[in-house]
């Protein structure tokens, strides 16, 4: 393991065990010791703990093999109390991540990809096109950089920065385990949750861990579907991934999965564009598209960007909307704009992000 890595948030604390095995001739024991100190510390400390010091040579091999350096902030902007910031990471890449505070705690979004390959047209994210996937240690470097560097406690952790989680979907359940283990951060699954743009093989190997895991809760994750339309014709023409899972498998994989019972498990993001999907109808179908599923609306006003096609919605037709969806009995809620003049608001991520050019 190379000086001053983030490769020690790469590992559970089953994966820590096997290595302090391997490399240490150690157990949990003093693996649990470190992940604590990685998770509550910020770094691998772990001279001072009851655990090690006993032993100041394992200490100091332990120190030095998992010495942890946070990638550079590389730019960190405020808007109103939401902070958008950028971290460098060791090719080049530049990825973001926005701190977003409540009334009572604060909410950090992360990126899961380097940009976003599913090239939905309402995205400025897309235009960057999917430069590559983020490791789990770098998926998890973000929460790092924002409770240590940043001096934050995120309560909530949402996937809606750049990229499709379930494009990365191995990394992305490995940082979520991580980041959920009791021993560690201790963020519970319950409060994290996972965007997806409608990724229906995603939705259903979640459905399998929950199936093969059920102690790890991994039906308590909330899904957040960006939905964006109420037929086939308007959703394809929004996002190329409907061409390969119209809303009819969609809704299936969806009716299939434990989130569609429980209470506050699952969401659909509705981006709203003036002559495209704002119509009274668009609003009645999709209460029809709905049916049978425990879900709550969440409805996105447009921010156009500098290359946009659509202007930005009135709110006359926003409230008008939100009444027919709400007609149905299903709780809907109109997003409040956060971090807009910072574009770290929906789908204005990515600008800023990229492979520099020195790196060949």
């Amino acid at each position: 393991m190379s000086e001053g890595s983030i490769r020690g948030f790469g590992y559970s604390l089953d994966e820590l065990s096997i290595f302090f095995e391997s490399e240490y001739g150690k157990g949990p024991y003093h693996a649990e010791a470190l992940f604590r100190q990685l998770y509550t510390e910020g770094n691998a400390k772990v001279s001072g703990t009851r655990e090690y010091r006993p032993s100041a040579a394992l200490a100091e091999k332990v120190e030095r093999d998992f010495n942890v350096c946070l990638p550079e902030i590389d730019r960190t902007i405020d808007d109103s109390g939401t902070r958008k910031f950028s971290l460098s990471f060791e090719d080049g890449a530049l990825t973001e991540s926005v701190i977003i505070p409540m009334a009572e705690w604060e909410t950090l979004c992360i990126s899961s990809q380097v940009g976003c390959g599913r090239g939905c047209t309402f995205c400025e994210t897309a235009e960057m096109g999917l430069l590559r996937n983020l490791k789990t240690e770098e998926i998890i470097a973000q929460w790092a950089a924002a409770r240590f560097n940043m001096g934050t406690k995120p309560r909530n952790i949402v996937f809606m920065g750049m990229g499709e989680p379930f494009d990365n979907f191995d990394a992305v359940i490995l940082a979520i385990d991580i980041l959920s283990d009791q021993r560690g951060a201790a963020i519970p699954k319950r409060r994290i949750s996972i965007s997806t743009s409608g990724h229906v093989d995603g939705i259903r190997r979640l459905m399998e861990l929950e199936n093969r895991f059920p102690d790890r809760a991994y039906r308590t994750i909330h899904l957040a579907v960006s939905l964006n339309a109420s037929n086939d014709i308007i959703r394809s023409r929004l996002m190329p991934i409907n061409r390969v899972w119209p809303m009819k498998e969609l809704k299936s994989a969806l009716l299939n999965s434990p989130q569609s019972r429980i209470k506050d498990a699952l969401y659909f993001e509705y981006v709203i564009i003036p002559g495209v999907n704002d119509d009274i109808k668009h609003a009645d179908e999709l209460n029809l598209w709905m049916e049978g599923m425990e879900a709550k609306v969440n409805l996105i006003p447009y921010h156009p960007t500098g290359s946009s096609l659509w202007s930005a919605p009135d709110e006359e037709s926003l409230k008008l909307f939100h009444s027919v969806v709400r007609s149905s009995g299903r709780e809907c809620r109109t997003r409040k704009s956060r971090g807009k003049g910072i574009e770290a608001a929906c789908g204005m991520l990515g600008k800023n992000s990229r492979f520099s050019r020195s790196v060949p």
